[in-house]
């Protein structure tokens, strides 16, 4: 299914034959996978005297359509079809009355919202319905949406929902549409690990005990500290080789929100603490739409965190259309002045 519904409403709570009824939903028909344009959205409803109206939101983008009257309503799948990377989103308010004839208790649709293929059959697997009960109050139904609450010890681990990189534990996941996701941790120096959550309008919570990576031992003769070795009539001090720890990077930015790229692997969004790095120098990038990608290196020592704090600078915009017209214009105009100097 390409889209969801949420924010769905109806008023009065309490309905009678021959009411007026008002009812609006939110739809979501392309978040991440686009809506196709062979296929379209339907709206059906059991009101009598129906007005359906509806705006097109594309990435906050508001177009408000003209009224439509009747049972149904379609949205063509051309009104919908973007790329994957777009926010589709129509707010759909619906007014009509409840059939005079309509008996207390009957369950009456109000709203049914459904797929259509290239060949206007109806996608089962996409019909969702409203109903609700004539002269009855109709119990709060479950919300479409829940939240995830990811914790893990050590904290700082790269949090993946359903392979999607959503944050840095300890972080809790709004906006998570009910069902079944799959929870992703990844910190160097541990083994990944994953859970499967099923979502049911509520929160659901995740406490990750993460285990440590296992390194395999290095055995190595070497002499202790202070001995010597004679090789080739040359003395050669020698000492016991000391293991690495690790150190904590914290980067800020102004402003916020810019990818943190440590040696090349993406670590988290500023503003970011970064643990478990290797003592040493480190390259660091930041990414952020609309500014200068940032390059620097940083020195990271055991046991202590380094900050790192930077101002980022917006893209310079390339020349535009008018630009380069002015520019020909100019490169013309000295060409002319050429001509007429040759005798």
């Amino acid at each position: 299914m390409a889209f969801t519904v949420s924010r769905t409403s109806v008023d009065p709570e309490l309905m009678n034959p021959a009411d007026p009824v008002n009812v609006s939903c939110t739809v979501y028909a392309a978040s991440g996978t686009a809506f196709s344009e062979y296929d379209d959205l339907q709206f059906v409803t059991a009101l009598d005297d129906p007005v359906w109206t509806y705006t097109l939101i594309v990435n906050n983008v508001q177009n408000t359509r003209p009224d439509e009257r009747g049972k149904t309503m379609t949205i063509g799948g051309y009104e919908l079809a973007y790329t994957n990377q777009d926010e589709v989103t129509v707010n759909v308010g619906l007014r009509g009355h409840l059939p005079a004839t309509a008996a207390t208790g009957a369950n009456i649709s109000l709203l049914k919202i459904q797929e259509l293929d290239a060949r206007s059959n109806v996608i089962t697997s996409t019909v969702i319905v409203y109903s609700h009960l004539v002269g009855l109050p109709t119990p709060t139904p479950a919300p479409a949406y829940g939240s995830v609450a990811i914790a893990s010890a050590p904290s700082g681990a790269n949090v993946y929902l359903d392979n999607v990189i959503r944050g840095i534990t300890p972080v809790t996941i709004d906006a998570v549409p009910n069902g079944r996701h799959t929870v992703l941790l990844r910190l160097d120096g541990y083994e990944d690990y994953s859970e499967a959550v099923v979502v049911t309008g509520d929160t659901h919570q995740v406490d990750a005990g993460l285990t440590g990576r296992s390194v395999p031992a290095i055995t190595t003769s070497v002499p202790a500290a202070g001995t010597t070795t004679v090789a080739g009539g040359a003395t050669v001090s020698t000492r016991p080789a000391v293991q690495a720890g690790t150190g904590t990077l914290s980067v800020t930015t102004t402003p916020d929100g810019a990818l943190v790229y440590i040696d090349g692997q993406m670590k988290g969004i500023t503003p970011a603490t970064i643990p478990g790095l290797a003592a040493g120098n480190h390259s660091v990038k930041l990414i952020r739409d609309g500014y200068q990608d940032f390059e620097t290196s940083t020195v990271i020592t055991p046991g202590t965190t380094s900050e790192f704090i930077t101002g980022l600078s917006k893209r310079k915009q390339s020349p535009g259309f008018t630009g380069a017209i002015a520019l020909a214009a100019i490169g013309l105009l000295l060409a002319a002045r050429v001509i007429r100097k040759k005798p």
